[in-house]
């Protein structure tokens, strides 16, 4: 325990050294530090105020120790104010300083020194963004002098609320504004699927509740530099005539009287006529003549279309897309798959397709597919080579707001400035900025929620519990990761009152980490138990972990009444989890080897590990061609008994300690049955793999059914000739018969 906690307190001392160096996120293209010039509590005036960016100046208003302009400023009472010089190109404050801001939209320059601050912006943006960065390096005691010239790799960077589940709440909104003004996004596409408004119901405005709120987070997010785009998806029922089109067009005047000026539309995930490209084209073609070029200060539109990702292409759909579709319409595109990474070959496969730049919607950090999982590892695997060939990059988060700030961070990181990105760096700053009061404790809770698990999409995640291999090493080093994991829930749940709006999200979670290190705790006192053959502490701590167990398996979160998807939290689920279930198994497994005290608390199994007779209408399932290095042939039922090699008649049947399922292999050379009632195909290429070779096995009225379990399917086992087949329809057929 004292080693565990100098480790911790040696973490504490490098991350309190680390916070004394500031880093302006995302990283600026050209930045220089000097000296110390002040301290943050230093009196400034503002020049340019009246001409400069509204959006700034009341930023510099309401972070800094602002003490009047130059016109309107005590100079007797403030000897010591210092100028700050803000504007945008062509504003007479800024002038002297024109050609040092860099000529690219949302570009500044900065510069603190001794005697002043100027911040000049290419456009309203870039002053404002000047201004953000600006708050980074005074959020320092010590002040120093800097030097920026700043501007973005790609032009739209930010946010997709496009996941399916519970929508962002409209605070949860808002503080994401905030967030993207911060560090310098500029995106947020509405477009959650359960929002009846954007989909189901597209037709119909919104109630004048729903419209109040929604002219609020546009009027936010526009004053933190925010474009908020306003998805609309049409086509679950569309039907392609012009009265249709003609309601997309009045929906989308409705959008822009709430002051909306980006729209997009969404063909994604429908089938049919919903999905033609044709049809898709004509309808974009038709907003853009006769919504958007009736209003000057309306984008062009961006679309996602029905075939969205490599894998799902197939005809002429791109091509139409890419011809038909006038050439200002922006296309999303997810990679790939529907869950990928992007890169440059990717991106050059696609822009030769629709004739334009792709618009990036990345499907990370979103978990809809994978809700038990909290997905707050580093973000990476995107090129870092291609911001001239997107037109946009967006991320889809998850459903939970703060903690897909993890990764939103890096996003701003990787759209500001994309050949200096590196995702180790950017996820430390990540978890300093988000959680600067836990940092220890959140850094440990975020190791262990960053693998997807197996899904259908095949997205995974390297890096989850990172030390726990050479920790699981020795029981010292086990007992003190179950340690730290404990130490750091019970830290992060008594900061909940300093960030109470992430620990709501991710308590659950924390909760479930925190149950799994005192489950591992027991786990060693079990093995200490064992050791000493001490069976009544045995069994007590295995009790005591089985409670823990239950409680732990009964956390749901987002278990409040029309709460549309509830997740049961799953930490370290490729690591830790299943290491600790699997070693719990073993464990019992060996105890009752040895002992019968206390095994009613022990779960009951289907069949005993042991050796047996599998027999169907009395034929003896037999390995007929027994030799361990056979390969390709299958076990086939005999009628007799075989008397003389009776081992190829007799089957180990024994529980996966991984998967709580059943393995059956020979007894005469070790040879597993597969998932096709055949052995091995090949002896090195197809090892057994509890996922694809384990089965369920029930019982009724003295026969067995067994069935496929896990990656090989659910048939059910029958009788086919002489051998096995899976194709059985579920028949309590086998007897099994303990070999005595």
């Amino acid at each position: 325990m004292k080693k565990l906690f100098t480790t911790l307190l040696s973490c504490l001392a490098v991350f309190s050294a680390s916070s004394q160096t500031v880093t302006v996120s995302p990283l600026p293209q050209k930045i220089t530090w000097g000296e110390q010039v002040f301290t943050n509590a230093q009196a400034f005036y503002v020049v340019g105020a009246d001409k400069a960016d509204k959006d700034a100046v009341e930023l510099l208003s309401n972070k800094l120790n602002i003490v009047g302009t130059h016109t309107k400023v005590d100079a007797k009472k403030f000897p010591n104010a210092k100028p700050i010089i803000i504007g945008e190109v062509g504003d007479k404050a800024v002038s002297k300083y024109k050609k040092l801001v860099p000529t690219n939209v949302e570009g500044y320059y900065l510069n603190v020194t001794a005697d002043q601050v100027i911040i000049a912006g290419r456009d309203n943006s870039g002053t404002y963004y000047g201004t953000q960065s600006l708050m980074q390096i005074m959020s320092q005691p010590n002040v120093m002098q800097c030097e920026i010239t700043d501007y973005p790799s790609v032009t739209d960077r930010g946010v997709i609320e496009g996941f399916y589940g519970n929508p962002w709440s409209h605070k949860d909104r808002l503080r994401q504004f905030d967030f993207y003004g911060q560090y310098k996004m500029n995106t947020y596409v509405f477009g959650p699927k359960d929002d009846p408004y954007h989909r189901a119901r597209w037709r119909e405005p919104y109630p004048a509740d729903e419209a109040a709120k929604l002219k609020e987070l546009v009027d936010a997010a526009h004053k933190n530099k925010v474009k908020f785009v306003w998805a609309i998806h049409p086509a679950g029922d569309i039907k392609w005539c012009l009265e249709d089109s003609i309601n997309v067009a009045n929906k989308l005047e409705l959008m822009y009287d709430l002051g909306i000026r980006s729209f997009a539309v969404f063909f994604d995930d429908v089938w049919g006529e919903g999905a033609r490209g044709d049809k898709q084209a004509g309808l974009l073609n038709y907003l853009t003549d006769n919504f958007v070029r009736k209003h000057k200060d309306v984008e062009p539109l961006i679309m996602c279309p029905s075939q969205y990702n490599k894998g799902w292409t197939s005809g002429d759909y791109l091509n139409t897309l890419g011809t038909k579709m006038y050439p200002e319409v922006r296309i999303m595109w997810t990679g790939n798959s529907v869950v990928d990474m992007i890169e440059e070959n990717d991106m050059q496969w696609i822009n030769e397709q629709i004739k334009r730049k792709g618009y990036i919607w990345l499907n990370y950090p979103v978990n809809d597919y994978c809700q038990s999982r909290m997905l707050m590892g580093k973000t990476y695997g995107n090129g870092l080579n291609i911001n001239d060939m997107v037109s946009g990059f967006c991320s889809n988060p998850m459903e939970y707001a703060e903690a897909s700030k993890v990764s939103l961070y890096s996003i701003a990181d990787y759209t500001w400035n994309m050949p200096a990105y590196n995702d180790v760096k950017s996820w430390e700053r990540a978890l300093e900025a988000l959680m600067p009061t836990c940092k220890l404790a959140f850094r440990i809770f975020c190791e262990n929620n960053i693998d997807l698990g197996p899904t259908g999409h095949g997205l995974r995640r390297e890096g989850e519990s990172p030390s726990f291999a050479k920790a699981s090493e020795s029981l010292m080093g086990t007992s003190m990761y179950f340690q730290q994991l404990v130490w750091a829930a019970d830290n992060l749940l008594a900061d909940e009152v300093n960030h109470p709006e992430m620990l709501g999200e991710i308590k659950p979670w924390v909760e479930s980490m925190r149950y799994l290190g005192l489950r591992g705790q027991q786990y060693i006192n079990m093995i200490a138990a064992l050791a000493k053959k001490d069976t009544v502490a045995f069994i007590g701590h295995y009790r005591a972990q089985l409670q823990l167990e239950q409680k732990q398996k009964a956390i749901i979160s987002r278990n409040y009444e029309g709460s549309i998807v509830k997740a049961k939290p799953v930490v370290s689920g490729d690591v830790v989890t299943p290491w600790l279930n699997e070693k719990l198994a073993e464990a019992v497994k060996s105890y009752k080897k040895s002992y019968s005290y206390g095994t009613e608390f022990f779960p009951v199994q289907a069949i005993e590990d042991g050796e047996y007779f599998i027999k169907v209408n009395g034929a003896y399932l037999t390995n007929a061609q027994a030799g361990a290095d056979r390969v390709g042939d299958y076990p086939v039922f005999q009628e007799e008994r075989d008397v003389i090699n009776p081992q190829r008649q007799q089957w180990v049947i024994e529980q996966n300690a991984k998967t709580g399922r059943y393995k059956i292999y020979n007894k005469q050379d070790g040879r597993y049955i597969n998932e096709t009632g055949a052995f091995w195909f090949h002896k090195e290429r197809n090892p057994f793999d509890a996922a694809w070779h384990t089965y369920l096995l029930v019982k009724q009225e003295g026969k067995w059914s067994i069935q496929n379990a896990g990656s090989g399917g659910k048939g059910y086992w029958q009788r086919e000739g002489n051998r096995i087949s899976s194709n059985g329809s579920g028949q309590f057929i086998f007897e099994i018969e303990k070999v005595k």
